[in-house]
């Protein structure tokens, strides 16, 4: 079994980011606006330089003891590409991004978020911030939680874990 972890709001803190560039707030799930998303996409190194989520380190750190104690067989981060092409940079940053903070560990792409399912084998594990990504690998045979903070999701991942090891 894989553990796949989303990128942008469960280990690089995009949202928060997001919103200094515009000066307001937005809920998770809400789309947000095309003049917003606009002045986000126009700093075109965005997502090589967001910074580590609170918990990021956590969660890679017990998914990787998840591997060493035999727990799932590999750990991947799922990530995915603006929707407009509007970023000419994200891939390169994006990985970028992933070998500066955790190296080592493969970056797989959508490439937009939603294709994630298609990455999934039944019994997988996704941990993603979006409702619909974690409804869709659901639906595949997956295991996903909709991320929030690590320690909401470490529970609920302790507890996967055990059930998939029993």
């Amino acid at each position: 079994m894989i553990i796949y972890l989303d990128m942008d709001d469960v280990v690089a803190d995009w949202m928060p980011a997001a919103r200094a560039i515009v000066n307001r707030n937005w809920n998770y799930g809400e789309r947000i606006p095309e003049s917003d998303w606009n002045k986000v996409k126009a700093k075109q190194r965005f997502y090589r330089d967001l910074p580590l989520k609170p918990g990021a380190v956590e969660l890679v750190e017990y998914c990787k003891d998840a591997l060493v104690k035999g727990l799932a067989d590999e750990l991947r981060f799922l990530t995915a590409l603006p929707h407009d092409y509007s970023v000419p940079f994200a891939v390169y940053d994006k990985v970028h991004w992933a070998h500066r903070h955790f190296p080592g560990i493969p970056m797989l792409i959508g490439p937009y978020s939603h294709d994630k399912w298609r990455h999934c084998t039944p019994g997988d594990i996704l941990i993603d911030d979006r409702t619909s990504n974690c409804e869709e690998w659901a639906r595949e045979g997956g295991y996903s939680h909709i991320y929030r903070t690590w320690e909401e999701c470490k529970p609920w991942l302790e507890s996967i874990l055990t059930k998939l090891n029993s």
